[in-house]
Protein backbone atom coordinates (compact mmCIF):
# COMPACT_ATOMS: atom_id res chain seq x y z
CA UNK A 1 0.00 0.00 0.00
CA UNK A 2 2.94 2.50 1.05
CA UNK A 3 4.00 1.39 -2.82
CA UNK A 4 0.39 2.41 -3.96
CA UNK A 5 0.49 6.05 -1.84
CA UNK A 6 4.03 6.39 -3.74
CA UNK A 7 2.36 6.15 -6.83
CA UNK A 8 -0.65 8.30 -6.49
CA UNK A 9 1.42 10.50 -4.98
CA UNK A 10 3.75 11.49 -8.24
CA UNK A 11 0.63 11.39 -10.22
CA UNK A 12 -0.94 13.82 -7.98
CA UNK A 13 2.54 15.76 -7.98
CA UNK A 14 2.14 16.35 -11.47
CA UNK A 15 -1.97 17.79 -11.13
CA UNK A 16 -0.30 19.60 -8.44
CA UNK A 17 2.53 21.31 -11.42
CA UNK A 18 -1.06 21.84 -13.83
CA UNK A 19 -2.63 23.94 -10.96
CA UNK A 20 0.92 25.64 -9.96
CA UNK A 21 1.33 26.80 -13.60
CA UNK A 22 -2.31 27.67 -14.87
CA UNK A 23 -4.78 28.79 -11.86
CA UNK A 24 -2.30 31.90 -11.32
CA UNK A 25 -2.90 32.59 -14.83
CA UNK A 26 -6.64 32.27 -14.98
CA UNK A 27 -6.35 29.51 -16.93
CA UNK A 28 -8.29 26.43 -16.88
CA UNK A 29 -7.01 23.55 -15.17
CA UNK A 30 -9.07 20.91 -17.85
CA UNK A 31 -8.07 22.59 -21.46
CA UNK A 32 -6.07 22.42 -23.24
CA UNK A 33 -3.90 19.27 -22.97
CA UNK A 34 -0.34 19.75 -21.18
CA UNK A 35 2.19 21.56 -23.58
CA UNK A 36 5.44 22.80 -23.19
CA UNK A 37 5.36 26.76 -21.88
CA UNK A 38 7.93 27.90 -24.46
CA UNK A 39 6.66 26.65 -27.85
CA UNK A 40 2.84 25.07 -27.34
CA UNK A 41 3.90 22.01 -28.41
CA UNK A 42 1.07 19.28 -27.27
CA UNK A 43 2.94 16.87 -24.50
CA UNK A 44 2.55 13.34 -25.54
CA UNK A 45 1.60 10.74 -23.23
CA UNK A 46 5.04 9.00 -22.72
CA UNK A 47 6.49 12.49 -22.28
CA UNK A 48 4.57 12.98 -19.00
CA UNK A 49 5.01 10.43 -17.00
CA UNK A 50 5.85 12.10 -13.73
CA UNK A 51 9.63 12.09 -13.04
CA UNK A 52 10.48 9.44 -15.87
CA UNK A 53 9.67 11.62 -18.60
CA UNK A 54 12.28 14.44 -17.47
CA UNK A 55 14.64 12.18 -17.03
CA UNK A 56 14.78 10.41 -20.48
CA UNK A 57 14.23 13.77 -22.10
CA UNK A 58 17.07 14.98 -20.47
CA UNK A 59 15.28 18.38 -18.59
CA UNK A 60 14.14 19.36 -22.19
CA UNK A 61 11.37 19.74 -24.16
CA UNK A 62 10.98 16.99 -26.81
CA UNK A 63 9.93 20.09 -29.45
CA UNK A 64 11.74 23.14 -28.76
CA UNK A 65 13.86 22.11 -26.46
CA UNK A 66 13.95 24.32 -24.29
CA UNK A 67 14.77 23.24 -20.87
CA UNK A 68 12.24 22.26 -17.98
CA UNK A 69 12.63 23.62 -14.80
CA UNK A 70 13.94 20.98 -12.14
CA UNK A 71 10.73 22.72 -10.29
CA UNK A 72 8.43 20.06 -11.92
CA UNK A 73 9.98 16.65 -10.61
CA UNK A 74 10.74 17.80 -7.23
CA UNK A 75 7.21 18.63 -6.75
CA UNK A 76 6.03 15.34 -8.10
CA UNK A 77 8.57 13.97 -5.52
CA UNK A 78 8.30 15.80 -2.87
CA UNK A 79 4.35 14.65 -3.19
CA UNK A 80 4.85 11.13 -3.22
CA UNK A 81 7.12 11.43 -0.24
CA UNK A 82 4.25 13.53 1.59
CA UNK A 83 1.80 10.54 0.53
CA UNK A 84 4.14 7.51 1.69
CA UNK A 85 4.03 9.52 4.90
CA UNK A 86 0.61 10.45 5.20
CA UNK A 87 0.31 6.83 4.81
CA UNK A 88 2.53 5.68 7.33
CA UNK A 89 1.83 8.50 9.68
CA UNK A 90 -1.79 9.43 9.43
CA UNK A 91 -3.55 6.50 7.87
CA UNK A 92 -1.74 3.82 9.04
CA UNK A 93 -1.98 4.92 12.58
CA UNK A 94 1.97 4.57 12.95
CA UNK A 95 2.41 7.80 14.53
CA UNK A 96 1.24 8.87 18.06
CA UNK A 97 -0.22 12.70 17.06
CA UNK A 98 -3.56 14.64 17.95
CA UNK A 99 -5.39 12.70 15.04
CA UNK A 100 -5.54 8.71 14.42
CA UNK A 101 -8.47 7.82 11.74
CA UNK A 102 -8.89 4.57 9.82
CA UNK A 103 -8.80 4.39 5.79
CA UNK A 104 -12.42 6.23 5.23
CA UNK A 105 -13.93 9.18 2.00
CA UNK A 106 -13.43 11.32 5.09
CA UNK A 107 -10.00 10.49 6.07
CA UNK A 108 -8.96 10.52 1.87
CA UNK A 109 -10.54 13.72 1.85
CA UNK A 110 -8.10 15.41 5.12
CA UNK A 111 -5.16 13.16 3.36
CA UNK A 112 -5.76 15.50 0.13
CA UNK A 113 -6.52 18.74 2.18
CA UNK A 114 -2.96 18.38 3.80
CA UNK A 115 -1.43 17.15 0.18
CA UNK A 116 -2.82 20.34 -1.10
CA UNK A 117 -0.89 22.41 0.89
CA UNK A 118 2.09 21.91 -1.40
CA UNK A 119 0.81 23.88 -4.60
CA UNK A 120 -0.90 26.47 -2.30
CA UNK A 121 2.31 27.21 -1.05
CA UNK A 122 4.26 27.30 -4.12
CA UNK A 123 1.32 29.55 -5.70
CA UNK A 124 1.42 31.49 -2.54
CA UNK A 125 5.68 31.89 -2.89
CA UNK A 126 5.62 32.89 -6.46
CA UNK A 127 2.38 35.41 -6.66
CA UNK A 128 1.01 36.23 -2.97
CA UNK A 129 -2.39 34.70 -3.40
CA UNK A 130 -3.96 31.17 -2.56
CA UNK A 131 -6.39 30.63 -5.64
CA UNK A 132 -10.22 30.22 -4.01
CA UNK A 133 -10.48 27.29 -6.30
CA UNK A 134 -8.63 25.11 -3.82
CA UNK A 135 -9.32 27.62 -0.47
CA UNK A 136 -13.22 27.13 -1.56
CA UNK A 137 -13.31 23.66 -2.86
CA UNK A 138 -11.85 22.58 0.55
CA UNK A 139 -14.06 24.13 2.98
CA UNK A 140 -17.45 22.79 0.50
CA UNK A 141 -15.32 19.42 1.04
CA UNK A 142 -14.88 19.67 4.57
CA UNK A 143 -19.02 20.49 5.02
CA UNK A 144 -19.68 17.85 3.17
CA UNK A 145 -17.62 14.73 4.70
CA UNK A 146 -18.84 16.30 8.04
CA UNK A 147 -21.50 13.83 7.39
CA UNK A 148 -19.61 10.68 7.23
CA UNK A 149 -18.58 8.60 9.76
CA UNK A 150 -14.23 9.35 10.80
CA UNK A 151 -14.88 13.02 10.73
CA UNK A 152 -15.74 15.85 12.61
CA UNK A 153 -19.45 16.60 12.85
CA UNK A 154 -21.56 19.05 10.53
CA UNK A 155 -21.62 21.62 14.15
CA UNK A 156 -17.72 21.24 14.55
CA UNK A 157 -17.22 21.60 10.79
CA UNK A 158 -19.25 24.84 10.74
CA UNK A 159 -17.31 26.29 14.61
CA UNK A 160 -14.33 25.15 12.55
CA UNK A 161 -15.02 27.69 9.25
CA UNK A 162 -15.94 30.18 11.70
CA UNK A 163 -13.27 29.88 14.13
CA UNK A 164 -10.22 29.32 12.02
CA UNK A 165 -11.17 31.72 9.69
CA UNK A 166 -12.81 34.46 12.31
CA UNK A 167 -9.64 34.30 14.00
CA UNK A 168 -7.00 34.80 11.65
CA UNK A 169 -9.15 37.38 10.04
CA UNK A 170 -9.60 39.09 13.26
CA UNK A 171 -5.86 39.11 13.91
CA UNK A 172 -5.65 40.65 10.12
CA UNK A 173 -7.72 43.39 10.73
CA UNK A 174 -5.83 43.98 14.09
CA UNK A 175 -2.62 44.01 12.43
CA UNK A 176 -4.10 46.43 9.77
CA UNK A 177 -5.84 49.25 12.32
CA UNK A 178 -2.37 49.27 14.37
CA UNK A 179 0.12 49.09 11.59
CA UNK A 180 -1.83 51.26 9.00
CA UNK A 181 -0.30 49.48 6.05
CA UNK A 182 -2.93 47.95 4.05
CA UNK A 183 -4.09 44.08 4.61
CA UNK A 184 -1.99 42.58 7.32
CA UNK A 185 -3.71 39.35 6.55
CA UNK A 186 -5.09 37.95 2.93
CA UNK A 187 -8.36 36.60 2.03
CA UNK A 188 -6.21 33.64 0.90
CA UNK A 189 -4.93 33.31 4.13
CA UNK A 190 -8.46 33.31 5.94
CA UNK A 191 -10.09 30.84 4.03
CA UNK A 192 -7.35 28.33 4.36
CA UNK A 193 -7.38 28.41 8.07
CA UNK A 194 -11.61 27.99 7.37
CA UNK A 195 -10.88 24.83 5.07
CA UNK A 196 -8.31 23.39 8.09
CA UNK A 197 -11.46 24.17 10.25
CA UNK A 198 -14.24 22.74 8.46
CA UNK A 199 -12.26 19.63 7.75
CA UNK A 200 -10.43 19.26 11.57
CA UNK A 201 -12.20 21.35 13.47
CA UNK A 202 -11.20 24.56 15.59
CA UNK A 203 -8.71 22.40 17.38
CA UNK A 204 -6.92 21.95 14.42
CA UNK A 205 -7.16 24.89 13.03
CA UNK A 206 -6.36 27.25 16.11
CA UNK A 207 -3.13 24.98 16.77
CA UNK A 208 -2.40 25.85 12.98
CA UNK A 209 -2.82 29.35 13.28
CA UNK A 210 0.03 29.35 16.39
CA UNK A 211 2.02 26.60 14.73
CA UNK A 212 1.95 28.85 11.78
CA UNK A 213 2.62 32.24 13.45
CA UNK A 214 5.76 31.16 15.19
CA UNK A 215 7.56 29.53 12.05
CA UNK A 216 6.78 33.02 9.83
CA UNK A 217 7.90 34.76 12.73
CA UNK A 218 11.29 32.97 13.09
CA UNK A 219 11.76 32.34 9.16
CA UNK A 220 11.22 36.19 9.04
CA UNK A 221 13.47 37.86 11.68
CA UNK A 222 15.96 34.98 10.33
CA UNK A 223 15.70 36.46 6.54
CA UNK A 224 15.98 40.06 8.39
CA UNK A 225 19.12 39.34 9.75
CA UNK A 226 20.75 37.11 7.04
CA UNK A 227 19.39 38.22 3.66
CA UNK A 228 19.22 42.00 5.21
CA UNK A 229 15.20 41.87 4.39
CA UNK A 230 13.22 45.13 5.32
CA UNK A 231 10.56 45.38 8.14
CA UNK A 232 8.10 45.85 4.80
CA UNK A 233 9.40 43.15 3.18
CA UNK A 234 6.37 41.15 1.45
CA UNK A 235 6.68 37.54 3.20
CA UNK A 236 3.39 34.94 1.90
CA UNK A 237 2.44 33.27 5.19
CA UNK A 238 0.74 29.97 3.31
CA UNK A 239 3.32 28.30 3.30
CA UNK A 240 4.07 28.53 7.08
CA UNK A 241 0.52 28.29 7.96
CA UNK A 242 0.25 24.65 5.56
CA UNK A 243 3.35 23.71 7.48
CA UNK A 244 1.83 24.50 10.66
CA UNK A 245 -1.77 22.88 9.95
CA UNK A 246 0.48 19.66 9.08
CA UNK A 247 1.94 19.75 13.19
CA UNK A 248 -1.13 20.76 14.26
CA UNK A 249 -2.63 17.46 12.72
CA UNK A 250 0.27 14.80 13.21
CA UNK A 251 1.78 16.56 16.62
CA UNK A 252 -0.58 19.29 17.93
CA UNK A 253 -1.91 17.51 21.02
CA UNK A 254 1.65 15.69 21.82
CA UNK A 255 3.46 19.41 21.86
CA UNK A 256 0.74 21.11 23.46
CA UNK A 257 0.99 18.50 26.30
CA UNK A 258 4.78 18.69 26.73
CA UNK A 259 4.27 21.75 27.08
CA UNK A 260 1.95 22.18 29.29
CA UNK A 261 3.90 20.11 31.38
CA UNK A 262 7.28 21.43 31.05
CA UNK A 263 5.62 24.72 32.07
CA UNK A 264 4.24 22.76 35.17
CA UNK A 265 7.41 21.27 35.80
CA UNK A 266 8.48 24.82 36.13
CA UNK A 267 5.89 26.64 37.87
CA UNK A 268 5.55 23.76 40.41
CA UNK A 269 8.22 25.60 42.87
CA UNK A 270 6.41 28.53 43.07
Amino acid sequence: MSLLAALSGLILGSFFNVLIWRLPRGESIVAPPSHCTSCGRKIKPWENIPVLSYILLGGKCAGCKEKISIIYPLIELFTAAASVALWFLFIKNTFTGTVSFSLSTAVLVQALFLLMMIPMSVIDIRHYIIPDLLSVTMIIAGLAVSFLPGSTTPIQSIIGILGGGGILYLIGWLGTVIFKKGEAMGGGDIKLMAAAGALFGIEISLMGIIFGALLGSVAGIGMMCFKKLSADHRIPFGPYLGAGIWIAVLAGRTIVDAYLSFVERIAAPF
